[in-house]
């Protein structure tokens, strides 16, 4: 039997193509500063991050760059070349920058990184650059947006050992996720065990953000942005700025929940910069390209299908073959998408190490708690793409609605189909342009579909 990626149509595939994109993206991480005679030979201090912080995102596949407080330039010309932002832990936040007046147990202060990292979380706010904050920098992430802090935990009643960061003393606790949070889309979990070394904690959460993690004695231990505009009108990648309080690189190399941030931050600053430039007419994402339909399709789907079932058994309630290559007679990428329904999103180690087993990459969506994202390659051509989503969620509503409704409409079929040509077309190795030039037309035909039957009672 010929392998899937030939019988897909991989010599069309490589020759319009949809090759796997060798783009990686490139984070600013926020140093902070490293005092006199610190490092040997170093008379005059410098600037540094910790190495776990840089491993943990190159194991994710992103390249690091350093940045500090005295850079010139306005906060976006600095973050212009990024694609993604991580800010670090460290000393206390100046109590000045939220009203109060120091307590006696602060410590560490940097004013002038403080002021820095301030600017640059508010441009990368305005860019749509997301950001990963440990620690300290969930603290400044809060402060920026016009929160307050805990200036000591340890004086506050009934709350727990949160470790103390001045004697480098840690301890391990749980933290709950909210069930609608980027925090449980992203690490997939209810309940995560984190190593906390903190001694402050948000007070009163900053203007557009939201506490999304907290432990048993009440403490914010998450934060994230919440933006008020129309998801469909920005970049996908722009609403994510997450703040965790503990430290999460003490644990990623053997908890997958922990790498699972540093994951999404790679992921979401790849899909950023292989975006096309200003002025540039292609991307840096995989190519990608149009074929006409073919009939192998559907058993094709049937034959993967078959092998799904037989994996993920009774966790998968509804296996269906969606997007285009389940529309007869409609020209696509040649990818054939699937859609598994399952009762329950958690926990989801019950469909990953299955579907991985099967020879696919697990890519987490860090923005949705009801989707779940996987593909598979041969030959260097992408052949298989999965969707896990919840028996009755909007995700899977919508899908099938799309796809029952081109089923049965060969004209929104045809506009549709001259559409995806069209912006193949303009947006040559930027299939993100690519997709999102065809949301709107997608939108309005799930609105359609889904619109409630006109009342027959007179």
């Amino acid at each position: 039997m010929a392998r899937d990626g030939d019988r897909l149509g991989a010599r069309a595939v490589r020759a319009g193509g949809i090759a796997v994109s060798k783009y990686r993206p490139l984070v600013a991480v926020v140093a902070y500063h490293l005092a006199d005679d610190r490092v040997p030979r170093w008379p005059h201090g410098g600037y540094g991050v910790p190495g776990p912080y840089l491993d943990r995102l190159r194991a994710a596949g992103a390249r690091t760059a350093i940045i500090s407080p005295g850079e010139s330039g306005d906060a976006e010309e600095i973050l212009e070349p990024f694609d993604g932002l991580m800010l670090v832990g460290g000393g206390d936040v100046d109590p000045s920058r939220y009203g109060q007046e120091p307590s006696e147990n602060i410590y560490g202060v940097e004013p002038d990184r403080d002021a820095f990292e301030i600017d640059v979380l508010h441009a990368a706010d305005e860019l749509g650059i997301p950001t990963l904050c440990i620690c300290r920098g969930m603290q400044i992430m809060n402060v920026a947006f016009g929160g307050t802090l805990v200036q000591h935990l340890p004086e506050v009643p009934g709350i727990e050992e949160h470790g103390a960061p001045v004697a480098d003393e840690r301890t391990m606790h749980e933290v709950r996720s909210d069930e609608r949070s980027r925090l449980r889309a992203t690490t997939g979990v209810e309940v995560i065990s984190c190593s906390s070394h903190h001694h402050q904690a948000p007070d009163r959460i900053g203007e557009g953000l939201r506490a999304t993690g907290w432990t048993a004695d009440g403490v914010v231990e998450a934060i994230e942005r919440e933006r008020d505009d129309d998801p469909d009108e920005r970049p996908y990648e722009a609403g994510w700025m997450l703040g965790v309080q503990w430290h999460p690189e003490d644990t990623a190399a053997s908890d997958p929940a922990q790498q699972s941030l540093f994951d999404a931050l790679s992921n979401l600053a790849r899909w950023r910069g292989s975006r096309a430039r200003p002025g540039v007419r292609g991307g840096r994402s995989r190519e990608y390209g149009l074929v006409d339909y073919d009939p192998a399709w559907p058993s094709l789907f049937e034959e993967e299908s078959a092998r799904i079932r037989e994996a993920l058994g009774d966790v998968a309630a509804r296996i269906e073959h969606v997007g285009s290559t389940a529309v007869p007679g409609l020209a696509a990428k040649p990818v054939i998408d699937i859609q598994v329904s399952v009762r329950s999103m958690v926990p989801r180690d019950r469909f990953v190490a299955p579907l991985v087993g099967l020879g696919y990459e697990f890519v987490p969506d860090p923005m949705d708690t009801e989707h779940e994202y996987f593909k598979k390659e041969a030959n260097g051509a992408r052949t298989y793409q999965i969707h896990v989503c919840p028996v009755g969620s909007e995700w899977e509503r919508r899908h099938l609605a799309f796809r029952d409704h081109l089923r049965v409409n060969p004209g929104d079929a045809i506009r549709y189909a001259e559409l995806k040509r069209r912006l193949a077309a303009e947006h040559p190795r930027d299939v993100i342009a690519y997709v999102e030039g065809k949301t709107p037309f997608i939108r309005a035909i799930e609105e359609r579909a889904l619109a409630p039957e006109p009342s027959t009672h007179v």
